[in-house]
């Protein structure tokens, strides 16, 4: 395949991912008037329980402020508490309501059901082919611990030794990452 056409369909394929996986999703949640970036931070409180405002902070990639503001807006809508800690009062330990548990339950079952709907329309071979190819250009992306950090999923407390960043970031240092 020539690079030209190589570069069209790989941006088919994350078009093809945004329009059939996360649109669902972000229809959910406009119904729940909530943005992307507060999904993400309450992906990041489902994934790593009781975290910190700097600990949410730091995993999205945002100031301590913008974290503390965020917080703050689903805190009001009742998707996160806030909670002094026991042994140290000055740091807050931030926790999921039912509510949001509720939300998040439904926005991964619409991403799996869009995944499995996809994969199933796939032959096994076509599906083990395409595990195999973006394996391969993960593995020719990301050339430093840094960028695996940087696109890590941050799979908490489920951490999987067989992930594929894992497995790539155990190639360039040597050794598994750590829960995170």
């Amino acid at each position: 395949m020539k690079s030209s056409n190589l570069e069209r369909v790989s941006k088919l394929f994350c078009q093809a991912i945004s329009f059939r996986i996360l649109r669902p999703s972000l229809e959910k949640l406009a119904k729940d008037e909530l943005t992307e970036v507060q999904l993400s931070c309450l992906r990041f409180a489902h994934l790593h329980p009781e975290p910190s405002v700097g600990e949410i902070a730091e995993g999205l990639g945002i100031s301590n402020a913008a974290s503390a503001k965020l917080i703050d807006r689903l805190v009001k809508k009742f998707l996160l508490t806030r909670e002094e800690d026991p042994v140290d009062r000055r740091v807050l330990k931030i926790k999921l309501t039912p509510e949001s548990r509720r939300l998040l339950e439904e926005i991964y079952r619409i991403e799996h059901e869009q995944f499995e709907t996809l994969f199933g329309a796939m032959p096994e071979a076509d599906r083990k082919a395409l595990e195999q190819g973006l394996s391969s250009f993960l593995r020719a992306a990301i050339q430093a611990p840094e960028q695996l950090e940087a696109i890590c999923l941050r799979c908490g407390w489920t951490h999987d030794l067989e992930c594929h960043g894992n497995q790539i970031f155990r190639a360039l240092t040597g050794h598994d990452k750590e829960k995170v």
